[in-house]
């Protein structure tokens, strides 16, 4: 046994010993070690620590005294295996921490997945839009800009012309109102026509009317038949004479139920390719059908009379004819010889005035 001074560390034994259980206390018998059935051996572990409580000393003559010593001792904390148990503690504390830790890395892990995820597809959207972007510069340099470099090609080319080339955005020939007297004037969408290429601005108002005379072999019986011819022709002359639209500036058909109307061609305001030294200064009608029933000579009259008050057609204008439609040309002069409510610079005389077709000349 190690004894420790007053006032420092409690005495610590390291020893085998027994105790007796007696009234609830604890006796150690040093001299006697499990000699009677009611006592029991214990090992006191090395570097137990005990406290003192109480010594009492037996006197060896006393025959009544079993135990020479009786210390009364008190379990106290060792403050080393305080601190062993402390770190004993310390460890699963560690370990939920270090598990705690674990699970919090695998939380920044998923969401470092699922932002990596999200900034992918981001790049990948912005890839998309850019490739698409790209995609409709090269389309716009590469198709529409050499689609106008070569209209602006035909339009440098056709500047002989003094009089100048425009685009007009409505294929029809204009919105203005015509007066209160004009006939009924079918426009272009009547018939179903194609877009024309490009067009030249006449100067108004024209000094000459050119009447064609545009036979068919087929008798004209309805009003689609009359649509029909004039699709024929527009494809005929924009197709294998490669013009850029069809050639007249109006058109009159007459079909088998003596309805006469009135086609818009290239209109009022635009240059005809119907006759080569006319076509600059002038309007040219064609005429379809039964060309000389009154309705027609009407028609015609009436639409003349409308380009008069229009301010688009000279009132002294001169009647032309065309050398492949003498007959109706000839039957219009006459007709109108006397007319008083039309009246035109040739009118008196009866002088006749011709041109001559060229196909060079009439690609316009």
């Amino acid at each position: 046994m190690r004894y420790t001074p007053k006032n420092h560390c409690a005495l610590q034994y390291s020893c085998l010993c027994q105790y007796l259980i007696k009234q609830n206390s604890t006796a150690i018998n040093i001299q006697s070690l499990s000699t009677r059935p009611d006592e029991k051996e214990i090992l006191i572990l090395p570097f137990t620590v005990f406290k003192v409580i109480g010594i009492k000393q037996n006197y060896l003559d006393d025959p009544t005294a079993s135990i020479s010593i009786e210390i009364e001792l008190e379990e106290c904390e060792d403050p080393y295996d305080n601190k062993n148990e402390s770190e004993n503690s310390d460890t699963p504390r560690t370990s939920l921490s270090s598990t705690s830790d674990d699970i919090k890395d695998v939380e920044e892990y998923i969401k470092f997945k699922q932002r990596k995820r999200r900034l992918y597809g981001i790049i990948g959207f912005l890839l998309f839009a850019i490739l698409l972007a790209l995609t409709f510069i090269f389309i716009f340099i590469f198709v529409v800009q050499k689609n106008s470099t070569k209209k602006t090609t035909n339009i440098v080319t056709s500047t002989n012309m003094n009089t100048p080339t425009t685009e007009n955005d409505n294929d029809d020939d204009d919105d203005d109102p015509l007066p209160s007297s004009c006939p009924n004037i079918l426009k272009r969408s009547s018939w179903n026509a194609v877009r024309y290429e490009i067009r030249k601005n006449l100067t108004l108002p024209v000094t000459d009317i050119v009447i064609h005379e545009l036979k068919d072999f087929y008798p004209i019986m309805t009003h689609q038949d009359c649509i029909n011819k004039i699709k024929g022709i527009q494809e005929y002359q924009m197709g294998t004479q490669t013009w850029d639209d069809i050639g007249f500036n109006f058109l009159l058909c007459d079909d088998s139920d003596d309805q006469q109307q009135i086609y818009t061609g290239r209109g009022w305001k635009f240059i005809g390719a119907h006759c080569m030294d006319y076509n600059p200064k002038s309007l040219g009608i064609g005429i379809i059908g039964n060309n000389t029933s009154i309705k027609s000579v009407k028609a015609f009259k009436s639409l003349i009379q409308c380009g008069i008050k229009k301010g688009d057609i000279m009132t002294n204008f001169t009647l032309v004819g065309h050398l492949n439609s003498r007959s109706i040309y000839e039957y219009y002069l006459q007709y109108f010889r006397n007319d008083t409510d039309l009246q035109y610079s040739n009118q008196v005389s009866n002088e006749q005035f011709w041109c001559t077709p060229s196909t060079s000349s009439l690609k316009k």
